[in-house]
């Protein structure tokens, strides 16, 4: 009689305790949140550009280095010219690195140098 006064057994108290009445139900919310991560929309916004500048770079990168390349195989005693393109590409590279994270180290050759050099290892292996 009591129960039914209460709405029974079908009513909704009787479903069993509600997640807020349960011990570390909130600790367990809160490590769900960490789990997955969410951005606000300003730092989505941020790493979308970024991702864009990373694109931007790495293209400049290749166009420069297949331009180096064709003037390695075509003209290789235009030295002006690979030191020009070599320099430009030397600095894309710097740039595309300082956007993914990687430092750069003053032991490392150019890139353009050691371009330059494998490039006259395949001509004079062909020719």
């Amino acid at each position: 009689m009591a129960d039914e006064r209460r709405g029974g057994a079908s009513g909704p108290s009787s479903s069993g305790p509600s997640s807020s009445s349960v011990p570390g139900s909130s600790s367990r919310a809160a490590a769900e949140l960490s789990a997955n991560p969410r951005y606000s929309r300003s730092e989505y916004a941020k790493v979308l550009a970024l991702q864009e500048e990373v694109a931007r770079a790495d293209s400049d990168y290749q166009r420069l280095r297949s331009a180096y390349l064709d003037l390695v195989e075509n003209e290789p005693t235009h030295e002006v010219a690979l030191g020009m393109i070599g320099a430009d590409m030397d600095r894309c590279h710097g740039r595309l690195q300082a956007l993914i994270g990687l430092p750069r180290l003053p032991f490392t050759h150019e890139p353009s140098t050691v371009m330059r050099r494998e490039a006259q290892r395949l001509a004079s292996e062909k020719g």
